[in-house]
C-alpha cells in the first residue's frame, strides 16, 4: 500500500495515533479535491475492522477497507460495508496490483475541527518522518 500512494504521488501518514477517537488508522491520505481518506488494511479480524473504520469516519472524508484477495468476507461483513458506504481496496496477490472494486461515499456527521487537528499532526509528522539532511562535505581544491 504504502509504494502504492507514493507512486500516486499521494500525502499520505501510516500509523499516526489519534488519541481522540483511540485508533491507530493504518493509512491517513490527503487527496486534492477529495479531503481525507481513511485506509484499514486487515486479512481478517473484520470485526476489529468495521469498528475502526466507523470511528475514524469521524474526522475524515471517505473511508476504505483494504485486504488482499484471498481474504474471506462473511455476509454480515458485505452488508454492513453496503450499509455504511465504506470502500473497498483488494490487493490481488497474485498479479500484485491494487484495485478500488467498491466505491466509498462521503462520511456523514464528520467532526471538522477533529479533522483539522489531524491534518497539523499529518504535516508535523510527515515533517519528522524525513530522513536527515546529508550534511554536505566540502572538498579542498588545493
Amino acid at each position: 500500500m504504502k509504494e502504492w500512494l507514493t507512486e500516486k504521488e499521494l500525502f499520505f501518514i501510516d500509523e499516526l495515533f489519534v488519541p481522540e477517537v483511540s485508533r491507530r488508522p493504518d493509512f491517513l491520505v490527503m487527496k486534492k479535491g477529495k479531503g481525507l481518506i481513511n485506509i484499514e488494511a486487515k486479512c481478517n479480524d473484520l470485526d476489529t475492522m468495521m469498528r475502526q473504520l466507523r470511528d475514524n469516519a469521524t474526522y475524515c472524508d471517505y473511508s476504505f477497507a483494504f485486504f488482499p484477495d484471498y481474504a474471506v468476507t462473511p455476509k454480515w461483513f458485505d452488508e454492513e460495508l453496503v450499509k455504511s458506504q465504506f470502500g473497498v481496496i483488494i490487493y490481488n496477490y497474485k498479479l500484485g496490483i491494487i484495485t478500488e472494486v467498491f466505491e466509498a461515499h462521503q462520511n456523514k456527521k464528520i467532526n471538522k475541527e477533529l479533522k483539522q487537528k489531524v491534518l497539523g499532526k499529518m504535516e508535523k509528522e510527515r515533517i519528522k518522518r524525513l530522513p536527515p539532511l546529508i550534511p554536505l562535505i566540502q572538498e579542498s581544491l588545493f
